[in-house]
């Protein structure tokens, strides 16, 4: 048996991870009645990243390099 946990929202279901089934496997739905949607992790950070898409804002100036350490700066901390 697999456990899948998620939240449903506007008439679908959305797991908090991908998952993949064969098709037409029979599955059960549980609703959690005491606990609140809104109270999710998963949930929070979808709206953050649904903002984020949403954004139109434009940035001024030109964005920053960044340098990386290489593997031998990390191995010698």
């Amino acid at each position: 048996m697999l456990v899948v946990t998620g939240i449903f929202e506007n008439g679908r279901f959305i797991p908090d991870t991908p998952i993949s089934l064969p098709q037409s496997k029979k599955a059960t739905l549980t609703i959690e009645e005491n606990r609140s949607a809104e109270a999710g992790p998963a949930n929070k950070w979808r709206e953050i990243g649904e903002a984020i898409l949403a954004c139109d804002e434009e940035l001024p100036g030109e964005p920053l390099p960044i340098r990386l350490r290489t593997v031998a700066e990390t191995e010698a901390l």
